[in-house]
């Protein structure tokens, strides 16, 4: 049986507004559980210049995992552990009775 051990907020997304740019509702608190959050930095190709140097930079990619029983949406925000992070899935899980117990959320860092 899953039992939160921390708090979090979160802030549903709503729409968007005339320019295109989310627009998420006040935010609630978030009872959830941290699974993992993983920040490191990864190579990414930049755009080759004349030498042809096949120049490489680093890129700082985080990504999470939590536990909650509220449910969330994809595009959701989450700020929890001092970062604010996107929900890009979620899933539910069930106890071996077949009972709802929890969700599992996939995070993705938020730039800002």
């Amino acid at each position: 049986m899953f039992s939160p051990n921390l708090q979090g907020s979160l802030k549903r997304m709503i729409g968007r507004n005339l320019d295109g740019e989310e627009r998420y509702a006040d935010p609630i608190v978030l009872p959830l559980a941290i699974v993992s959050l993983l920040s490191a930095a990864q190579k990414t190709s930049v755009r080759t210049d004349s030498s042809a140097s096949h120049g490489m930079a680093d890129e700082m990619a985080s990504d999470g995992k939590i536990l909650t029983k509220t449910q969330v949406a994809v595009d959701d925000l989450v700020d929890v552990a001092g970062g604010t992070f996107r929900v890009k899935g979620t899933h539910p899980r069930y106890t071996v009775f077949g009972i709802f117990d929890h969700y599992e959320v996939v995070l993705e860092l938020v730039d800002q």
